[in-house]
């Protein structure tokens, strides 16, 4: 959960140096963490950029870890989904995409949605709309439980490789022939002709 509280709204670089200025220098473990100043946790984490938000995020998931679950962050995956979802994004910093990322990676049934699954759900018509239960639902429809983790690293990588922001690489996505987006630009490109 750390490391993928350092890895929001940042890049793989930054992430990793942040996470290993982290590891080098502590032990990432619930006391270590709680028991650290603020300002030591944002020094250590910073490459990873907003780390005093982060750093918040830390404490304060360190704090409830040990408060509710004497130490042992495991437990919180014991929880059924939907309290196990509340009880993280209860923490400020702390949002839907993270917890259902990291939940998602010990195999509870969810899929987490990031910038990049939002644009590729939305351009192959899973939702119609930039809403993460929407298309959190949608996917979760179209897939089955034991898929839901691959899924999710599959579509970040159709994102970033195919399906980017600006200039997509639609020719070439494999995915092409099944997206209504890519159907929507050749019918642009041929009334243009």
């Amino acid at each position: 959960m750390v490391a993928t509280i350092i890895t929001q709204n940042t890049n793989e670089k930054n992430s990793f140096r942040a996470w290993h200025r982290l590891v080098e220098r502590v032990d990432v473990e619930p006391k270590t963490i709680a028991e650290m100043s603020l300002d030591e946790l944002a020094e250590l984490i910073r490459p990873a950029g907003l780390h005093y938000q982060k750093a918040r995020a830390i404490k304060e998931l360190a704090k409830l870890v040990l408060r509710e679950y004497g130490g042992d962050a495991s437990k919180i995956l014991e929880l059924p989904l939907e309290e196990a979802r509340r009880k993280l994004t209860s923490i400020p910093g702390i949002g839907w995409k993270t917890v259902d990322v990291v939940l998602s990676m010990y195999g509870k049934p969810t899929i987490g949605v990031d910038t990049h699954i939002m644009r590729v759900a939305i351009r192959l018509g899973f939702a119609d709309r930039r809403s993460y239960e929407e298309v959190r639902r949608k996917l979760m429809e179209l897939y089955d439980p034991g898929e839901y983790h691959r899924v999710h690293l599959l579509l970040i990588l159709l994102g970033r490789r195919y399906c980017k922001a600006r200039n997509p690489d639609c020719d070439n996505c494999p995915v092409k022939d099944y997206c209504p987006y890519y159907m929507g630009r050749r019918r642009d490109d041929a009334r243009r002709d």
